[in-house]
């Protein structure tokens, strides 16, 4: 291959110079070509492997519309042919194509009347694109001169009206039609046609019914169009005189149970029609009553098929529905007023709550029977503490939060909001006792005596004692009897008494009882005393309270006893 080099310049002029440039281009022109192609080719290489141009059938087939026929001719009948298409395109064009991107066409221009073979010619609006193949390639239709005609238009009634009415001439809005279409077909068209039935019917017939064309051997033709496509039609139904419909009304007797009422009577069928001479049956109302239906302590629905109360002279037509009467029984839906206390759940270990305030109404509604056979045990509030801390909270209780029988619903809750306090619960102690601050031991219930530390004061010491002077002891303040230090007499002689023969001990002034020895009886026994079974001591008269063992207690434990300043068991 010859080699590019540039000339030297030798003039000053360029004359020489430009004749050289030329002779250089003119006698590469050959290789500039050969670039130029190998440049292109590799352009169109390198876009043919980033989108390559594919060539497959269209998955989707395309319908074929003719195109408009020559003056005063038409296609006979439709055209509903389809068109499989083969193209070549690239594959980005291909993952877009659409079916409205296709046009499939037949030319009718210039065709006379007959049939004919059309090649079937396919467009596609998308670049850069080819239709490599069409099937089928030709459809075959027929073309024939355009024909127009009006037809009469004829109601075909079809069934018989109910026993007892008759039909009278039914009547057509519209009474002709325009056929048109090819002419062949149209002469064959002798009327349109409509189907009205009347099949038991009791009242007039009217509406807009479809018209079909026929020949005139009853048979339908095709290929044509007609206008109006449908009619009005009007049949009219009439009651013979012999012959009457009326209402049926239902005769009740009796009560249904307190707190429920009727809320409808159903009849099916809603008339029946009677049969009697023309005079009788003008002569009757316009309703018939059932025999008398009994609906005495009814609670629901009551369901019957009575017998029809029939006037003399009169019958009913045979054939008819049989008559049913449904008579619909519902409980008055009344309302009640319920005060419920709260019940709580959902609280964390350790705590309790109180609510404010205690009680809540709780307005409810339902049927009356239910309402009336409410117990207070039958409504529940639950209010839920999940997740309450310590404090007060204000709770708004809602109507799911009430527990209900079937059949009520909860209308509201009054209060709208209750307050809870939520609070640690206390020690559990013994039942029946409480414990005393400080001291470690408990205390019976209505024992009312301070202890020190109750009173402030320490523990071995009797609350609010004084000194008795001379004596070695304290003495609780308004005890006023006399010491004998005080009265001035030796300590181990009680104030002012005396001794009572033969017991070794002394009595005061005023005290009466007997002692043994005036009584008679020995001295080791205590007068008027009883021995009390199975415990080895006695008992006074009048002393009522059980011994251990008369209590079904053991004989160790006192009855009702609690524990005393200094240990000892005191009796309550």
């Amino acid at each position: 291959m010859a080699s590019l080099e540039c000339p030297v310049a030798t003039d000053a002029r360029g004359g020489p110079v430009v004749k050289a440039t030329v002779r250089w281009i003119i006698s590469n022109v050959p290789l500039m070509v050969l670039s130029l192609i190998l440049a292109l080719l590799a352009w169109i290489v390198a876009v043919e492997e980033e989108d390559p141009t594919i060539e497959e059938r269209y998955p989707q087939a395309i319908p074929i519309q003719p195109s408009q026929p020559p003056e005063g001719m038409v296609i006979v009948g439709d055209l509903n042919e389809q068109a499989l298409v083969t193209v070549r395109v690239p594959r980005s064009v291909r993952n877009s194509l659409k079916v409205e991107d296709f046009t499939a066409t037949v030319g009718l221009t210039g065709l006379n009347a007959g049939v004919h073979q059309v090649p079937v010619q396919v467009a596609l609006n998308k670049q850069p694109s080819r239709v490599m193949l069409v099937e089928p390639a030709y459809v075959t239709l027929e073309v024939e001169p355009k024909g127009e005609r009006t037809v009469p238009v004829r109601i075909q009634v079809e069934g018989e009206p109910a026993l007892g009415y008759l039909m009278r001439a039914p009547i057509a809005a519209t009474r002709q039609v325009t056929v048109s279409g090819p002419s062949t077909y149209v002469a064959r068209v002798a009327e349109a046609v409509t189907k009205v039935s009347v099949q038991d019917a009791k009242t007039d017939i009217e509406g807009e019914f479809t018209l079909q064309l026929w020949d005139s051997d009853g048979q339908s033709v095709s290929n044509v169009a007609w206008t109006p496509e449908a009619v009005k039609v009007h049949v009219p139904i009439e009651l013979s005189g012999y012959y009457r419909a009326l209402a049926v009304k239902v005769v009740l007797q009796g009560q249904i149970a307190s707190g429920y009422h009727v809320t409808n009577i159903s009849v099916e069928p809603p008339t029946i029609t009677v049969f009697g001479a023309p005079e009788v049956i003008a002569a009757l109302p316009g309703f018939i009553e059932t025999v008398p239906i009994d609906i005495e302590g009814a609670q629901a629905n009551v369901i019957e098929r009575p017998a029809i109360n029939m006037p003399p002279s009169v019958s009913e037509i045979p054939g008819q529905q049989p008559l049913q009467v449904e008579i619909s029984v519902e409980p008055i839906q009344s309302s009640r007023t319920m005060e419920v206390t709260p019940e709580l759940q959902g609280l964390g270990p350790s705590l309790t709550a109180t609510v404010s305030p205690e009680t809540t109404q709780v307005i409810l509604s339902g049927p009356l029977p239910l309402l009336e056979t409410l117990e207070p045990d039958d409504v529940r509030v639950v209010l839920n503490l999940f997740g309450l801390s310590l404090g007060t909270h204000q709770i708004e209780p809602q109507p799911l939060q009430v527990v209900v029988p079937e059949g009520i619903t909860v209308q509201s809750i009054l209060p709208a909001t209750v307050q809870v306090e939520v609070f640690s619960a206390p020690v559990p102690t013994p039942p029946g006792t409480s414990l005393v601050p400080g001291m470690g031991y408990s205390r019976r219930p209505g024992f009312s005596r301070e202890t020190p530390a109750e009173a402030g004061r320490p523990s071995h010491a009797a609350p609010q004692t004084s000194l008795v002077p001379g004596t070695g002891y304290s003495r609780r303040p308004g005890y006023s009897r006399e010491t004998p230090a005080e009265a001035g007499r030796p300590s181990h002689a009680a104030p002012q008494t005396s001794l009572v023969p033969g017991t070794g001990y002394s009595r005061r002034p005023g005290y009466s009882r007997e002692t043994p020895a005036e009584a008679g009886r020995p001295s080791h026994a205590a007068p008027q005393t009883s021995l009390v079974p199975g415990m080895g001591y006695s008992r006074r008269p009048g002393f009522s309270r059980e011994t251990p063992a008369e209590a079904g207690r053991p004989p160790h434990a006192a009855p009702q006893t609690s524990l005393g300043r200094r240990g000892e068991q005191r009796m309550i």
